[in-house]
C-alpha cells in the first residue's frame, strides 16, 4: 500500500467567535430584518409572486411552541438559542460582520449548552426530513464546540403530520436516526450514534400549544392534517380549467380528433396485418423458373 494513500480528513471551517445569544438580541433583530428585506427585494427583481403558504406551514409555528413546551418538562431549555458566527466562505472575518442561525431548542446544564434539538414537521417523506435535520445538527454542534470548547448532544424531533408510523430510514450511516422514548431517556445518556429521534404527532403538539395559550383555528388544523396525510404542497390546489369555445368549434374539434384517431388505428392495423401475412406465407414462397421473361 502506498504510504500516502490515506487521505487526511477535511478541515472544518473556522466560524470565528461563536456565541449563543437570546432571541431578542438587538444585533440579531437588525440582521433578521435586513435579511427579510433582502429576500423581498430579490423576489421582486426575479418577478416571483408570493405564494399563499399551506396550512401545514402556518400551523407549524404553533406546533413548534407545543413541542418546545413538552421538551421543557424533561430538559432545561434556555432562551439563548441563536448562534452568532462568521462564515469564512463570505470573508466575514476580514469584514468584521456576523451571521445568525436559529436553533429550534437548546438544553442547558447550568450555563453550559448540553443538547441541541432540530425540529422537522413532515407527513410523507419522513426519512429524508430527519436525515436533513441530523446533518444540520452536526453542523450546529461543531459551531458550539468551536465557541465553547465542548460538543453538545444532538437529537432530532419529528412532528409527524401523516398517518401510521413514520419512516425514519435505515439506522446505520453517518446521519442515521432511531426513535427514542422521551419518557425513558436522560440527557447525559443520549447516544451519539444512531442519532436519537423524538416523535410527536401534530395533534398532540397543537393540543399542547392550545394548553399554553396559543389560539389555533380548528379548521386550519384539519386542513394541515389533510395536507400531511396526502403530501400536498399548497392549501388551495389549482382546479383544471377548460377553455371556453363556441359549440360549433368544439364539435368540429371533436370530429377532427375522432377522424384522426380512426385513421391512425386503421394505418396500424394494415401494417400489422401485412406483416403477419407475409411472414405466414414466407416458407411456402415458390422459386421463380427460368424461361421467357426471366433472367438466369
Amino acid at each position: 500500500m502506498h504510504p500516502h494513500s490515506h487521505s487526511s480528513p477535511p478541515s472544518l471551517p473556522n466560524y470565528g467567535k461563536v456565541d449563543l445569544v437570546p432571541f431578542n438580541d438587538a444585533e440579531y433583530l437588525r440582521w433578521s430584518e435586513g435579511f427579510a428585506f433582502r429576500r423581498r427585494r430579490e423576489r421582486q427583481r426575479e418577478g416571483k409572486v408570493r405564494i399563499e403558504p399551506a396550512a401545514l406551514s402556518i400551523i407549524s409555528f404553533a406546533a413548534e411552541f407545543g413541542v418546545r413546551s413538552i421538551l421543557s418538562r424533561h430538559f432545561h431549555l434556555g432562551d439563548r438559542r441563536i448562534l452568532r458566527y462568521q462564515d469564512p466562505e463570505h470573508d466575514d472575518h476580514h469584514r468584521g460582520r456576523h451571521r445568525f442561525r436559529e436553533l429550534d431548542a437548546v438544553a442547558f446544564t447550568g450555563d453550559k449548552a448540553t443538547a441541541v434539538f432540530e425540529f422537522k414537521l413532515s407527513g410523507l417523506g419522513s426519512a429524508s426530513a430527519v436525515s436533513r435535520a441530523a446533518k444540520q445538527l452536526r453542523s450546529a454542534a461543531e459551531m458550539i464546540r468551536q465557541g465553547y470548547g465542548h460538543t453538545p448532544k444532538i437529537a432530532v424531533v419529528l412532528i409527524h403530520a401523516g398517518e401510521g408510523h413514520p419512516d425514519l430510514g435505515k439506522p446505520g450511516g453517518r446521519y442515521g436516526v432511531r426513535p427514542v422514548s422521551l419518557e425513558k431517556v436522560r440527557l447525559d445518556h443520549l447516544p451519539d450514534q444512531p442519532i436519537p429521534c423524538f416523535i410527536f404527532s401534530m395533534k398532540e403538539a397543537i393540543e399542547e400549544a392550545r394548553r399554553i395559550g396559543h389560539q389555533v383555528d380548528h379548521e386550519l388544523e384539519r386542513r394541515a392534517a389533510r395536507e400531511g396525510k396526502h403530501g400536498l404542497q399548497s392549501a388551495k390546489p389549482r382546479r383544471l380549467r377548460l377553455p371556453r369555445l363556441p359549440i360549433g368549434e368544439l364539435l368540429t374539434a371533436i370530429s377532427w380528433m375522432t377522424r384522426s384517431l380512426i385513421q391512425a388505428v386503421g394505418h396500424v392495423t394494415r401494417k400489422v396485418t401485412r406483416r403477419r401475412t407475409s411472414s405466414h406465407h414466407a416458407p411456402y414462397r415458390r422459386r421463380r423458373r427460368s424461361g421467357r421473361g426471366y433472367r438466369r
